[in-house]
């Protein structure tokens, strides 16, 4: 097959689960055999470099980026606002890059047009009118649940206003944007079924998050010693979770262990996050590399309440054998079991208590990592993942 990937930040370095997700998908049709050409947008906060991709990936890939500025402009957020519009994704709309694909188009011919996320998706009719190809939308999240979320965690006022205006508008755009593609793929059940309850019509494939696991990092827990939070701290649903997990979840587990200790980890961690030996707070910032850091013995925590889509860092650290606590939301999509593979819990003070077990009991930290990691590594191979999802590009009608 001959595939273009549309990409709205480059999949490599690997600064969050949407890179590792988009990098996944890549690895996998290129190890498939399909030939693949990428496109990728280029932006200040997620910068287009070179020297990140090894020559065989520049090679299989013939990757090549534009540069799009998509800094936030209030002048023009009022304006999309008034005129209804959404500016999350009117920002990513570049006539630069409708040059470049129209470049591409002319002189190359694809079956398989894969257009990563809901933000490149205003580009469907360029695409359609230079191209016979399946025009595929892979939704990464369904956006909007996420603006509700932060809505409905906002105080009265004009900023729980705003969120919900933005929230309207994104999900007016799925709701009607979705059925110009060919067919639809989401990151999991829940999210396809949101779709189609949005008036979807066209067909949809699951495809999560996929690894390969004879190169995950092995950690099997032998005496669990601290608690930690690992993720980007520039996606509201991580900073809103982070700050719940330090104020309220935690001074519970100190009471109960006073040498409890919770490291904080990712890159762009806001100021309001700092190390706090009194409290038994360690703050890392940015790690380079996900695997060696989840080789220390620790509890991994998913504290979000919003948002929707996998999280990407709990197939990664899972699969290295860390027992994990998280909210339902955290693990959406990965059909864990409450106390078999994982502990979920939603409530601050349930949440509390499920640390303070692990904590306490080195035994059922490790039944659980064991289980939990058996669990991942049968379900998410990137392998059969992308088996699968060109399985059903072959039934998809243009």
């Amino acid at each position: 097959m001959r595939i273009l990937q549309l990409c709205p930040k480059p999949p490599r370095p690997s600064l969050d689960g949407g890179c590792l997700a988009m990098d996944a998908i890549t690895r996998g049709f290129v190890a498939q055999g399909h030939n693949v050409k990428m496109l990728v947008v280029s932006t200040d906060k997620h910068p287009f470099k070179i020297e990140e991709f090894d020559s065989d990936y520049v090679k299989s890939t013939d990757i090549e980026a534009v540069s799009i500025d998509t800094t936030l402009n209030p002048t023009d957020a009022l304006k999309s606002m008034v005129q209804g519009k959404s500016y999350h994704i009117a920002r990513f709309y570049s006539k630069d890059f409708i040059n470049k694909l129209e470049e591409i188009l002319s002189s190359s011919q694809f079956d398989i047009i894969f257009v990563e996320s809901l933000f490149l998706s205003s580009y469907a009719p360029i695409l359609r009118a230079h191209s016979n190809a399946k025009i595929i939308l892979r939704a990464h999240n369904v956006e909007h649940s996420i603006w509700e979320g932060l809505a409905d965690e906002a105080p009265k006022g004009l900023k729980k206003w705003y969120l919900n205006k933005l929230a309207a508008q994104l999900k007016k755009y799925e709701s009607t944007k979705v059925n110009d593609f060919d067919a639809l793929i989401t990151i999991t059940d829940v999210d396809a079924d949101t779709f189609r309850n949005l008036g979807a019509t066209l067909p949809i494939h699951t495809a999560p998050f996929g690894m390969d696991f004879s190169s995950s990092a092995d950690s099997s827990t032998k005496e669990v010693n601290h608690v930690f939070h690992f993720g980007s701290m520039d996606w509201n649903p991580n900073i809103r979770g982070v700050e719940w997990l330090t104020k309220e979840v935690w001074p519970i587990v100190r009471k109960s262990i006073r040498d409890a200790k919770l490291i904080l980890a990712g890159r762009n961690m806001p100021d309001t996050f700092h190390s706090d030996p009194d409290k038994g707070i360690e703050v890392l910032g940015e790690i380079k590399r996900a695997s060696e850091f989840f080789k220390r013995q620790g509890i991994m925590t998913i504290p979000i309440h919003s948002g929707s889509g996998m999280r990407v860092k709990a197939i990664e650290g899972m699969s290295a054998g860390l027992p994990t606590v998280s909210t339902t939301i955290g693990v959406c999509g990965l059909d864990l079991e409450h106390g078999k593979h994982a502990l979920i819990a939603d409530s601050a003070e349930d949440f509390s208590t499920a640390l303070i077990d692990l904590l306490r009991d080195t035994e059922l930290a490790n039944e659980l990592a064991i289980s939990g990691k058996n669990h991942i590594q049968k379900k998410f191979s990137n392998r059969l993942i992308i088996s699968e999802l060109t399985e059903f590009f072959d039934t998809i009608k243009p």
